[in-house]
């Protein structure tokens, strides 16, 4: 049987003071016998002293005893009184050791974490939250025991209903040396502040941004225009603020507009009301009005759209639906795995009906191989990324298979996917063609290198900028370079050209180039080339033919150049030989031959011309 320590000090009391009676009760009996000392009056004082001191201890702690359980029913209540505080609180309220290990949460927190106060006593953050998460709680934690004061921090935690943003207020608990031995925590929800404030700035955003006309009046006056209503009727806003609206309603509709106003004053929402105002230019503009009155404040809220060029709303939405029918592109609404709404289109593509594509989930007609990654695509979609020219194959209802390109969004809001996809399997078919044809230009290109560099003649190719673009290894070295962008179309930049007979200077619009890009071919032009740095000439032979498109325009030209120097100098030097050997045997006489000569030279230069 376990004795309660208002019993045990009784108790104690009891057997002392037996004790101490005890004790005077011999000394008296002492006294009886003998005649009384001065040290036995003494000692009969002081346990008579002991018996008072004794008793009034006894008193003092029964006293204590009493305070101190008056003071645990008072902290215990006080304890219950603060814990029924944060219990009805909204707010969710936690205090926790240095160490991290928790003492105290409130309902509230039991509800958002799911936790039982007497569970999560002695536990963490990491005992229930994932890692970077409690890891994140716990730095927030340290930071206000580091700092010895209130920290605020923002802290999302994901409920039944979504994320919710905290504005959590962590604070140091000090104990009697003034030293941190918790921290408390407490936390207000402020989803709803940051969605209003969203909502207002996107609100805001919205009125500036919106092409329709935004305006905030009385029955009579305009109190806040948006950038739309001055730019629609051009007026200013210092001209339209504070000034009677029907100053600028066309007079013909002032009567209707009069009436409609009458109604709103009633409490009636204005639908698809049209007038026409009278812009600053003097031109009239159909607006088509939705108006809503405010009964608290008496204050207008209207919406106004320039219908002008289109008064119906109801043909606008026709037009736009039409427009949807009618588009060669695929125009698609859909949730995350069904389509909603499709236009004709796809069922063309694809060869199914509408009703086919509506009744399965759209994975069922894309290609087995492409499914995971289109689901990751619109997995990323719906989070806020965005789908631009995705390519993923689809099968078509004969068995042939379509690549789609799409480009999508999504309603951040409802989930929904507004995509808009083309069919370029024709296109791929066309790339792939075009990379095969690259491949055999290249092969051609280079079996037409390896001919080049085995013509014993020099070759360029120069473009209509008479930019060189291909040179041989024999062009290259008359040119005196190994660079082909160095070589100039221009062959005056590089020599001084002249005829056969070395005087006269042969004109730069007669050289093949020149000839080959008005698309004329050339043969055999015989040019001598005077290289003034290295003061050497060469005797060449320049034809030139023009390269032309399937419109038979001339895209480049093709110079051949042959040097001749040799052959020219072994003829002169054939014709000094017979010369030398006729005059030997007296075959002619001297003017015989010198007229012979000149009629063999003259005959030579017209060829060559």
């Amino acid at each position: 049987m376990k004795i309660t320590f208002k019993n045990k000090i009784i108790s104690g009391y009891i057997i002392n003071l037996m004790v101490v009676l005890a004790l005077g009760f011999i000394y008296l009996n002492q006294m009886r016998n003998a005649i009384p000392q001065l040290l036995d009056w003494i000692s009969l004082a002081l346990i008579m002293l002991s018996l008072a001191m004794l008793t009034v201890v006894y008193f003092i702690i029964r006293a204590q005893l009493k305070a101190k359980n008056k003071a645990e029913i008072k902290l215990l209540e006080n304890k219950k009184l603060l814990q029924s505080i944060i219990d009805n609180t909204t707010n969710p309220i936690s205090v926790k050791k240095i160490n991290g290990e928790y003492l105290l949460i409130n309902k509230q927190y039991e509800t958002i974490f799911k936790l039982k106060d007497e569970n999560i006593k002695g536990k963490t953050d990491h005992d229930f939250l994932p890692k970077e998460i409690a890891d994140r709680y716990r730095n927030s934690d340290l930071e206000a025991v580091k700092l010895e004061k209130e920290i605020q921090v923002e802290e999302v935690i994901a409920e039944t209903d979504g994320p919710h943003t905290y504005l959590a207020t962590k604070f140091p608990l000090f104990d009697a040396a003034n030293r941190v031995f918790a921290v408390g925590n407490i936390a207000t929800d402020i989803t709803e502040r940051i969605n209003s404030r969203q909502q207002l700035v996107a609100g805001n955003t919205f009125f500036n941004m919106s092409l329709d006309m935004l305006i905030i009046s009385t029955n009579d006056t305009f109190l806040k225009v948006n950038p739309a209503t001055t730019k629609i009727l051009g007026y200013t806003e210092l001209e339209l603020l504070g000034k009677p609206f029907m100053t600028y309603v066309y007079a013909k509709d002032m009567d209707a507009t009069l009436q409609e106003v009458k109604k709103l004053q009633s409490g009636a929402i204005t639908l698809n009301f049209e007038n026409r105002y009278v812009c600053k230019d003097g031109s009239l503009k159909w607006l088509n009005w939705t108006v809503y009155p405010d009964a608290q404040t008496g204050l207008l809220y209207a919406v106004a759209r320039d219908v002008t060029t289109n008064k119906e709303h109801e043909e606008s939405l026709k037009a736009a639906d039409c427009f949807f029918k009618m588009s060669l592109d695929i125009l698609v609404v859909a949730s995350k795995n069904k389509f909603i709404e499709i236009n004709p289109s796809l069922s063309k593509v694809l060869g199914y009906s509408n009703l086919e594509l509506k009744s399965k989930p759209f994975t069922n007609f894309i290609f087995p191989e492409d499914i995971a990654t289109t689901e990751k695509e619109i997995d990323a979609l719906q989070k806020g990324s965005s789908m631009v020219n995705f390519k993923n194959r689809w099968v078509c209802k004969d068995g042939d298979v379509k690549w789609l390109s799409w480009t999508a969004t999504s309603d951040a809001v409802t989930g929904i996917l507004y995509a808009i996809a083309r069919d370029i399997t024709a296109q791929l078919k066309l790339e792939e063609e075009e990379q095969a044809a690259l491949e055999q230009l290249y092969e051609n290109q280079q079996r037409l290198n390896l001919i080049l560099e085995n013509i014993s003649d020099g070759v360029i190719v120069a473009n209509t900028d008479k930019k060189v673009v291909l040179a041989n290894d024999m062009a290259n070295e008359l040119f005196g370079t190994e660079d082909d962008s160095k070589i100039s179309a221009n062959f005056a930049e590089h020599f001084e050209l002249y005829f056969p007979d070395e005087k006269t200077i042969f004109p730069i619009q007669k050289l093949p180039m020149e000839r080959a890009l008005e698309g004329e071919p050339t043969d055999d032009v015989d040019v001598v080339l005077w290289d003034p740095k290295l003061k050497k000439k060469k005797r060449v032979l320049l034809s030139g033919r023009p390269i032309v498109d399937q419109q038979n325009k001339v895209i480049a030209v093709v110079i051949t150049i042959k040097d001749i120097t040799k052959y020219r100098k072994l003829e002169e030097e054939l014709k000094k030989t017979e010369l030398k050997y006729r005059n030997l045997i007296g075959f002619r006489k001297d003017e015989d031959i010198k007229e012979s000569d000149e009629k063999n030279e003259g005959k030579a230069t017209d060829k060559s011309s």
